[in-house]
């Protein structure tokens, strides 16, 4: 069977839609990343009654992560030339 041009339109226009998501996603992640990284800022938690502990190496790398897998999904939506 064939899909109609209706159905393969609201499949682009969702893509479109997710494709922004991810993007909006990606560029959270910048942001807290640079904020880390340029702005020096430091995050600490702690859990239960725990003393608080610098976690801020970790966010980094948590937030370059986001960025790695939001790029490759921004790159699997793109289409093929």
């Amino acid at each position: 069977m064939f899909a109609s041009a209706a159905i393969l339109g609201y499949g682009r226009v969702m893509t479109r839609d997710v494709v922004a998501l991810i993007q909006d996603e990606r560029d959270r992640a910048i942001g807290i990343l640079r904020q880390i990284e340029e702005d020096g800022l430091l995050i600490y938690e702690a859990e239960g009654d725990a003393p608080m502990r610098d976690v801020t190496a970790k966010r980094a790398n948590r937030q370059r992560q986001i960025i790695e897998r939001m790029d490759r999904l921004i790159a699997a939506f793109e289409p093929a030339e």
